[in-house]
């Protein structure tokens, strides 16, 4: 088995996925402060499984995220190559 060397950028990526995700599993436990902690983790999970059918649903949302995105690539130099002919009337 060969390992993949991790640029730093994808660590540190790594690393504020999990301060984001700790952040927001303390928030799912105020939601029912009764949750076990095992509990609050498996609700977040279910949570999280269900975001991808909201963004869908959510026209809205679903563009921020791909505004983001694009600036994000604009920043580091790359064109938009995105070819997303649903925001064309």
């Amino acid at each position: 088995m060969t390992k993949q060397k991790i640029s730093s950028k994808v660590v540190r990526a790594r690393s504020l996925v999990i301060y984001e995700l700790e952040q927001f599993i303390n928030y799912v436990r105020t939601v029912d402060p009764g949750l076990e902690p095992n509990q609050v983790i498996v609700l977040t999970a279910f949570i999280l499984s269900g975001l991808p059918e909201l963004f869908q649903q959510n026209p809205v949302l679903l563009a921020q995220i791909k505004d983001i995105a694009t600036n994000m690539k604009l920043k580091r130099g790359v064109p938009n190559t995105t070819n997303d002919k649903s925001n064309s009337n």
